[in-house]
């Protein structure tokens, strides 16, 4: 479709104002500054744009037309091919659309069959736990919240971890620190310690997880409220690396687990101490405090009392206004980072 330029502007409105126009020989006035040929080419313009049609009755005059009516006829066929395009395109992309709830839940079940599986109780995980440990070559790693180990689980675990440390695999494990203080650990730390197994102490960690050569994790089941007896074994490679980029981050922050000494339990009262005033100050309840510090209510509640006697405090309030104008709350020195390209 050809576009208005000034020449056919000049003589549509020469057209309008006389009221027709000889087309054969064209009459074009030599004031319109227009050569015979820019005549032409501007009538043929007018034509196709159907602002200028033939005179009725008289086939040999040209007449000019509304612009409205020239714009209905020119551009209503183009405007209902469009149209018809459009509708032709949504159609297109409604089929297209129309896959997509098929297409989410393939790749749903496949990111679940590849990358997730889920184990509903402790037979699964045991089983799988025992199927990994054998498998792993190169490195494990583990961290454990809460207290000490039941002694069970303990015997179930020191044979399986013996045998990965015999084979070269490193072995290194994150508990919080009341840890220190139960029995059943201090001994399975210090048989494994001496087959070359590393443990440090931290006064908070996140929930637990072991992973076998950065490449398959075990996780717990907390969805929708779960206890956390099931596990989720996790296979994807990005959030297997974000775990261990978390455990390398803890790991740096954490104490060496010395032993069973009670001089060894005094090296991390600091960061006890640290620990429960900042809980303190941010308002947290005694359940809460002892569930992030790993130790029991019973216990918590001791040390909470003998802070607050430490500073004179009549209550939990005035406690942490008190530690809080004493610096107790303020954070410990940042730990060198360990998050590089390749934790």
């Amino acid at each position: 479709m050809p576009r208005l330029d000034a020449a056919a502007v000049a003589v549509f409105e020469h057209v309008l104002a006389r009221g027709a126009l000889p087309r054969y020989p064209l009459d074009v006035p030599s004031d319109l500054g227009l050569s015979t040929e820019e005549a032409e080419r501007a009538c043929h313009t007018l034509l196709r744009l159907r602002l200028l049609r033939t005179v009725p009755g008289s086939p040999d005059e040209l007449m000019a037309v509304s612009p409205d009516a020239a714009a209905a006829e020119a551009v209503g066929p183009l405007e209902a091919r469009l149209a018809r395009s459009a509708a032709h395109a949504q159609s297109v992309r409604d089929d297209l659309r129309s896959l997509m709830p098929r297409y989410r839940a393939t790749r749903h079940e496949q990111g679940r069959r590849e990358g997730i599986d889920s184990l509903p109780d402790l037979a699964a995980v045991s089983a799988l736990l025992a199927q990994h440990s054998a498998r792993c070559r190169e490195e494990v790693f583990t961290i454990q919240p809460g207290g000490g180990r039941p002694p069970h689980r303990l015997g179930d675990a020191i044979e399986r971890d013996l045998a990965m440390l015999d084979r070269g695999v490193r072995m290194r494990t994150l508990y919080q620190h009341p840890a220190r203080s139960n029995l059943a650990t201090q001994g399975y730390v210090e048989t494994l310690t001496a087959a070359g197994a590393e443990y440090r102490t931290a006064a908070e960690l996140p929930d637990r997880a072991i992973v076998f050569d950065r490449s398959v994790a075990f996780l717990p089941r907390r969805s929708d409220g779960g206890s956390g007896e099931g596990a989720v074994l996790v296979r994807d490679p990005d959030v297997v690396a974000y775990l261990c980029r978390v455990f390398e981050q803890h790991w740096s922050a954490a104490d060496p687990f010395l032993g069973s000494s009670g001089a060894a339990y005094k090296e991390v009262g600091h960061s006890l101490r640290r620990t429960l005033v900042r809980l303190l100050v941010e308002g947290a309840k005694d359940e809460v405090i002892a569930r992030r510090m790993g130790m029991s209510l019973r216990t918590c509640r001791r040390h909470i009392a003998e802070l607050l006697e430490e500073l004179g405090a009549e209550s939990r309030f005035q406690g942490g206004a008190l530690a809080e104008r004493a610096g107790l709350a303020a954070p410990d020195e940042p730990a060198q980072e360990a998050l590089g390209p390749d934790a």
